[in-house]
């Protein structure tokens, strides 16, 4: 049998992949300020304690600050106010010799802030702020050594900003309450009026966060001098029923 002519071999020219002008448009927004990978370009750490200046000094002095709030709170109420059940209730934690325990509640919250210092120094270095909370490589496929991190437009990026809201309160949450009752045993009624502000301020934050993660800073640093008040305030008992 006779063989058919081979037709010769014609060469396809790969198709272009045009994206429309909009999401193109919108990509160039996505990277505003962020590099080829999509990490930051400047840490929001670099407004207040750029490298080489350690987070640890910048925390321990908000924290010092703070609690001298609560340090003087705590004097003017033991000094300066006639309060019987109070000052009984400082001789309860006197003889019962559980002085220590709200030194070393105060020490444990600071401890508490010097691990937060040692992840902000980390997270400085990356560039990754907040709310991102981890961040995430492609291993493998077309994609390999890509970065995921959170997506933090429209209805998605709200509730990200959202949920980490909630994980933030959750963090403190758990110090705060033990404050709340070794401190609330000598103060309740001063103690009950700071919870409440607490709660406010860390409402306000979070309705800002789902807005902006910037938006949340007055909120936050509200519910921060909250707590610097109830630290400070363990710190006065701690030490007037332990050394004095």
């Amino acid at each position: 049998q006779a063989r058919r002519p081979v037709s010769p071999r014609r060469s396809v020219r790969p198709s272009r992949c045009l994206l429309p002008r909009s999401s193109v448009a919108m990509a160039s927004k996505l990277l505003e300020g962020r590099g080829a990978d999509g990490i930051p370009l400047k840490s929001d750490y670099d407004s207040m304690a750029p490298a080489p200046q350690s987070l640890f000094v910048l925390y321990t002095k908000f924290f010092v600050v703070f609690s001298m709030f609560g340090v003087a709170a705590g004097a003017g109420l033991f000094y300066f106010t006639e309060s019987p059940l109070m000052h009984k209730k400082i001789e309860i934690v006197k003889e019962f010799g559980m002085g220590p325990l709200y030194i070393a509640l105060f020490f444990l919250k600071f401890v508490f802030q010097m691990v937060n210092a040692n992840m902000g120094t980390t997270r400085r270095e990356t560039k990754v702020n907040n709310p991102d909370q981890h961040i995430y490589r492609v291993y493998g496929g077309a994609s390999d050594g890509s970065i995921v991190l959170m997506d933090l437009e429209g209805a998605h990026g709200r509730f990200n900003r959202g949920q980490r809201a909630l994980a933030n309160l959750e963090e403190y949450l758990p110090l705060f309450l033990v404050n709340f009752a070794f401190v609330g045993f000598v103060a309740p009624t001063l103690v009950a009026v700071i919870t409440v502000l607490f709660g406010l301020a860390r409402l306000k934050g979070a309705i800002a966060y789902v807005e902006s993660a910037k938006d949340r800073t007055s909120g936050n640093l509200a519910s921060f001098l909250m707590m610097g008040l109830i630290d400070g305030m363990a710190l006065f008992i701690g030490v007037v029923t332990t050394f004095l």
